[in-house]
Formats: C-alpha cells, structure tokens, sequence
C-alpha cells in the first residue's frame, strides 16, 4: 500500500517561499542512494547547473523509512516546484536506490502531474532485487544498519508496493560492469548486477566500465545525463 502524504523535514536544496532564480530553466531533481547524502551527486548537479538548469539535489534520511514513504517524501517536493511552474515537466537524476524511491513517488496518488511528463536518468539502480542485497541480509547487523529500506533491498519480495515508470517518462538506465566484488558472478558494478538494472517498462540501456560509486564522478555519465535530458 503507497501511503498518503504527511508533511515531513527533509535536507532539500529547494524551498517553496522562495522565488526561483530563473523561470525558464529546466527543473531537475537529483535522489541520491541508501547510506547516501546530496553531496554524493554535487558532481552531476553542478554540470546540470552550468547547462542553465534549475537543480534540487534532495537529500532524504534513506535508512530510516521504507521505500514507499521516502517516495511519499518525494512528493511534497515536486509539490512545491509543481506549484511554482506549473504544466513544466520535472526531470530526475536517480542513483542506486533513489531510483526505487522515484519509481514510488511517480506512483503516489498524490504525485503531481508534471512529474510524470519528464525524463529520467537511473544510474546503478536495482529495478529488480539485488543478488548482493540478498547474500547481505542473511547477515542480522546488515539488517539492522539498512533500516527498514534496507531489508527492502535485501528481500526478493521488497518492491511490490513501488510500482512501475508511467508510461509518459522517457528513461535511461546507466549500468556499470567495472567490479573487484568476488561474491557475485554476474556482470555487476560491485553492488548491483547489470541484468538487475534492467526495468520491465520500455526504456533506453547503456552499460560502462564504471563502478557503483565511481560513476558519479564519471564524466561519461554526465555527459550521457545531459544529452539525453536536452
């Protein structure tokens, strides 16, 4: 069950009384991954920035919600840009599970329209459940560090109340293949697998010798995020 919005704090960039600093620029929101922080994605949005274009880098205590309510968080957010430019769509930049966190946002009753007419960009994000998510949590203190969107990730059943992409939103997943990570088989990024990247709704797919964290500082990525956000 997707639950309703509730007024909640959050480290966003963005604050709603204030004016935006240029009306004609596209809105982009950046969602950083579990054990994340907004500056993980400082390299991206700053290259976003320099293309003329309005950056919330919005940050979310990841380890302490579930998915679903994250995305409920989420909401509020686009709210709050939605109100300010109304009819002008939102664009995202998701990494690791802050694609899952979109995916649940873009599926709330409540999520306004004009963030499901943009585009988004899914770096390392497991759209299926992790191979690595799962050996973690056989582990009780993994279970526990990762709160309650952590065992999301390390159970098979975990993403069942998120939803899929609207079919209005352009998507573009971004895999990584460059992985020291001895445990897991497949071709991976040291986390995720790059057939666990793969989404069950249409979109483009690029794979790159890059690692889970390192592809936010890849410059391949920022220019795979902007040319296909222009």
């Amino acid at each position: 069950m997707i639950p309703s919005v509730t007024p909640s704090l959050t480290a966003s960039s963005y604050i709603a009384s204030e004016s935006i600093p240029n009306p004609f620029a596209e809105s982009v929101v950046a969602i950083h991954g579990i054990f994340g922080a907004p500056w993980t994605l400082n390299y991206i949005v700053k290259n976003l920035e320099k293309e003329n274009r309005l950056v919330v880098n919005w940050g979310y205590p990841s380890t302490g919600k579930t998915i679903e309510e994250h995305g409920a968080a989420l909401v509020l957010e686009l709210q709050k840009i939605a109100e300010q430019k109304p009819g002008e769509p939102i664009h995202f930049v998701a990494h690791s599970m802050g694609g899952l966190v979109l995916r649940a946002a873009l599926n709330h009753p409540e999520c306004p329209k004009e963030a499901k007419i943009g585009k988004a960009v899914l770096m390392g994000t497991p759209n299926q459940s992790p191979e690595w998510g799962r050996l973690l949590g056989q582990f009780s203190l993994a279970n526990t560090i990762g709160g309650a969107a952590g065992r999301q990730l390390m159970s098979e059943e975990g993403y069942e109340g998120i939803g899929e992409f609207p079919p209005e939103v352009e998507v573009l997943v971004i895999a990584g293949n460059l992985s020291l990570n001895p445990f897991l088989e497949k071709e991976n990024d040291g986390e995720v697998a790059v057939e666990e990247t793969r989404l069950k709704t249409p979109h483009r797919h690029i794979t790159l010798k890059t690692g889970h964290k390192i592809m936010l500082l890849d410059k391949r990525v920022c220019v795979l995020v902007q040319d296909f956000l222009d």
